[in-house]
């Protein structure tokens, strides 16, 4: 199991996909660098500008998330990216005060969700059943 080193505590494993790319001779040097790049872009496109103009997340009906959220977001996608695990398909505030990655590998799509209140989840589904889900912080 991959756990999602932080600031804070992480009491239960992130559910691993088998992502090791680190250990696997598959990926080239060029294939890792396009992970950490998509994660850069991650980072910087959607998370730091959120954290820059918040306004542009309000609507009505929705909380956006505030900068204690987003910072954790960014930490957790930094341990994400040096894992070179995939970059998620998509970034997107919960409505909520949070924040939810959706990442897809082969068969396996995963959330990890930072709700308003800190807390962060994680769940795995297999062709759409639900296989893993675990409390994190």
């Amino acid at each position: 199991m991959t756990r999602i080193k932080t600031a804070h505590t992480v009491s239960e494993p992130v559910y691993d996909i088998g992502t090791h790319a680190a250990e696997d001779p598959v990926l080239s040097g060029s294939e890792l660098n396009c992970r950490r790049d998509a994660w850069d872009q991650i980072i910087d496109r959607y998370l730091i500008e959120w954290a820059r103009y918040p306004s542009r997340l309000d609507d009505e009906g929705v909380i956006p998330p505030s900068a204690d959220i987003i910072h954790r977001a960014c930490e957790i996608a930094i341990d994400m990216r040096d894992q070179t695990l995939a970059a998620p398909l998509r970034v997107v505030p919960n409505g909520d005060g949070g924040i939810v990655f959706e990442r897809r590998e082969g068969p396996i799509f995963q959330t990890i969700e930072i709700y308003e209140d800190g807390s962060v989840e994680s769940a795995a589904f297999v062709d759409s059943r639900l296989v893993s889900c675990h409390r994190l912080v």
